[in-house]
């Protein structure tokens, strides 16, 4: 049975929903990181922090369905290469179990682990009482998160069949099925999340024709740190993320901005650089991501890449970062 553990260190992907739902009553990112004592929400924060974000949101909120409401803002691109990653794998199933394999980049805080029991698909929460008063907020912003999250990679509902919380029914309940569109135990004697195991053989619908906000929105996660880069390029950049289960050649890339390979070559003479220069930038940018913030292997990161051989791969990135991808995956 696949089990997981959330880690020491995991990435601020998710958090910042709970953000703008506490600005929505007038609570500022400053006074929450002041209560979590922490100076700022980005890059990657501990264990222990990020309950203490959850733990900050919880008692400041001015709203009992500040969790559920903030759950419910979560889109694919909230989550960095998670949610990309999810939203281009060829089946939901293929993205739930790399999910479950990075469940750490998805801000779990408890241990969860999966089992089928016929056509249902069973998600426990291990040692929920761990979290004592946090609970109730805890469960539901993960629950309320990953329903948003799955949904849009699937491209409809998430199938869920019953949900199952060990704590008490809460005043605002109604809410959770409005939520979560499925009957509700509260009191369980265990923390479970049931669903149509059927859905794991669907395939995501963005898997080869990535929306354009996913892809825009990580191209410009990617990039973030590069001042120089024009409108042009972020629009290549996010055409080649946009087409990485295939190969990508001028000509298609030229179709798809509506400009002639000859323009689009003098465009990118006149800044600077060429057509091969940004597609190995991207994919080495591509490829550095899933390195250092998953457990994929190099294997399923090449095709991930573009690559249909791993050979291959391995001597790009040796020519990229003049190391290979273990090694760079040793030292990130």
């Amino acid at each position: 049975m696949p089990t997981h553990s959330p880690s020491q260190d995991n990435s601020t992907y998710g958090l910042r929903v709970l953000v703008e739902e506490l600005e929505v009553q007038g609570i500022t990112l400053a006074q929450m990181l002041r209560r979590a004592e922490m100076r700022s929400l980005s890059g990657q924060i501990t264990h222990a922090q990020r309950l203490a974000v959850l733990r900050a949101a919880n008692e400041m909120s001015l709203d009992p369905l500040t969790a559920l409401n903030a759950g419910q803002r979560q889109r694919v691109q909230h989550y960095g290469v998670y949610g990309y990653a999810l939203a281009t794998s060829p089946t939901f199933g293929d993205a739930f179990a790399f999910g479950r394999q990075n469940l750490e980049l998805a801000g779990a805080v408890l241990r969860i682990t999966f089992r089928k029991k016929g056509g249902i698909g069973i998600l426990r929460s291990h040692n929920p009482a761990a979290l004592g008063s946090l609970l109730t907020f805890a469960a539901e912003f993960w629950r309320s998160s990953m329903s948003a999250l799955l949904s849009e990679v699937l491209g409809q509902p998430f199938p869920s069949t019953l949900m199952r919380f060990p704590y008490p029914r809460p005043r605002h309940a109604e809410a959770y099925s409005d939520v979560f569109h499925c009957p509700i135990e509260f009191d369980a004697d265990h923390m479970e999340w049931h669903f149509d195991a059927h859905v794991l053989q669907r395939p995501c619908p963005s898997a080869h024709s990535l929306t354009a906000h996913i892809c825009q929105d990580f191209c410009e996660t990617l990039i973030a740190n590069d001042s120089s880069t024009t409108p042009l390029q972020r629009q290549l950049r996010s055409f080649i993320l946009g087409k990485t289960d295939c190969r990508v050649t001028a000509d298609d890339a030229s179709q798809a901005l509506a400009l002639s390979r000859r323009t689009l070559f003098r465009r990118l003479g006149e800044e600077g650089t060429s057509f091969q220069v940004l597609l190995d930038q991207t994919r080495a940018s591509l490829a550095c991501e899933y390195l250092e913030n998953t457990r994929l292997t190099v294997g399923e990161i090449s095709e991930r890449c573009g690559y249909s051989d791993e050979a291959n791969f391995r001597k790009a990135f040796r020519r990229w970062r003049q190391k290979s991808p273990s090694k760079w995956r040793l030292i990130a």
